[in-house]
């Protein structure tokens, strides 16, 4: 079951868009998780294991420096927003389908994201992670606006990805967002309480 946090205001077509920021920053971190386990690709656990959801943070999540305009290069840390207004913030949760063919599906798409990415307007910041033990991958991304992240989503490379999401990921995956100006309600362990509050609710 994917589990989506959605303003209300959103349309029935701007959900399904929502969908697609999973599908595209996971495959980005589908290649990254490739190389950090066994030729055999990551592991699949079992539906039935419950630390591997997406609102239970792994013990061996592995997180990459958040980068991006946004981060101050001395400390690595993001900068805040501007006074008197917010980021928002979307974060993911995933883990790829076994094989070979959804690893070059990953590949494929990764050039087209990764040039996205690096051009788009409104990007903040980013920052991506993977756990070995459940095979699962977690983004973080700041925006500046909720309209800078959605430009990001209608670009053509996140509308290919969003058409091969439920072939890429298994079904349990999340993606989340949220609009705040607190620091420490931009991290990965906000997404996975967000995720959690979500996946409760639709019990």
């Amino acid at each position: 079951m994917t589990t989506r946090t959605l303003n209300p205001t959103l349309t029935a077509s701007s959900a399904t868009t929502a969908r697609a920021i999973a599908a595209t920053l996971l495959a980005a971190l589908g290649v990254i998780t490739s190389g950090c386990g066994s030729d055999a690709g990551p592991a699949t656990p079992q539906d039935s294991t419950p630390e591997c959801t997406g609102g239970v943070l792994e013990a061996d999540l592995q997180a990459e420096p958040l980068s991006g305009p946004g981060v101050d290069p001395a400390t690595g840390a993001l900068r805040p927003a501007p006074e008197g207004s917010s980021y928002t913030i979307s974060s993911t949760y995933g883990i790829p389908r076994p094989g070979d063919a959804v690893m070059q599906r990953y590949v494929q798409m990764f050039g087209a994201i990764q040039a996205q990415l690096a051009s788009q307007r409104g990007l903040v910041a980013m920052q991506l992670a993977q756990s070995p033990s459940c095979g699962s991958g977690r983004t973080l991304a700041v925006w500046e606006s909720t309209e800078a992240m959605y430009d990001f989503v209608m670009s053509p490379a996140h509308l290919e990805a969003m058409n091969a999401a439920d072939e890429l990921l298994q079904p349990n995956y999340a993606v989340t967002h949220w609009e705040t100006a607190r620091a420490d309600e931009m991290t990965l362990e906000e997404g996975v309480r967000r995720i959690k509050t979500s996946e409760a609710a639709a019990r």
